[in-house]
């Protein structure tokens, strides 16, 4: 299984400030529970050793979701419980570069309406590059 892989790949943004943005790349072209339940496990102990070596906001994190072709209920049921999570820590979870597959599913269960979501990586990072506050994140491009 690749999942472990996939999200696996976590770093900053190296044109960001570490403080604004937190990037996970999704490398697998299909986003299930399995994959879900990775991504919500290493947001849990993401944010529980930021909130432990700091006593700042938690960074936003976005997800780039380019190579994900296929999405099921229960991963957008995972990336629910990642959002909620970021929201309780007073930060925010958006999403970048869906596939016109996925972004049907989001539309269609309306959960496009929930998330931050922006049509590419650049668009996302140039929004986080002019904004200055982690709360004027919560608006998709």
């Amino acid at each position: 299984m690749d999942t472990i892989t996939q999200i696996s790949q976590l770093s900053f943004h190296h044109g960001l400030n570490s403080d604004k943005a937190f990037t996970i790349k999704l490398t697998s072209d299909k986003f299930d529970s399995v994959a879900g339940s990775e991504l919500l496990a290493k947001v849990e102990s993401w944010v529980a050793a930021n909130v432990m070596m700091s006593s700042k906001e938690v960074p936003v994190l976005v997800v780039d979701m380019e190579n994900v072709e296929f999405i099921d209920s229960l991963g957008l049921q995972k990336l629910l419980a990642s959002l909620r999570l970021m929201k309780s820590h007073k930060s925010n979870l958006v999403l970048c570069a869906l596939q016109p597959s996925v972004r049907l599913v989001f539309e269609i269960s309306r959960i496009d309406q929930v998330f931050g979501i922006f049509s590419s990586f650049d668009t996302c990072m140039n929004q986080f590059n002019t904004q200055k506050q982690p709360s004027e994140y919560l608006l998709a491009a």
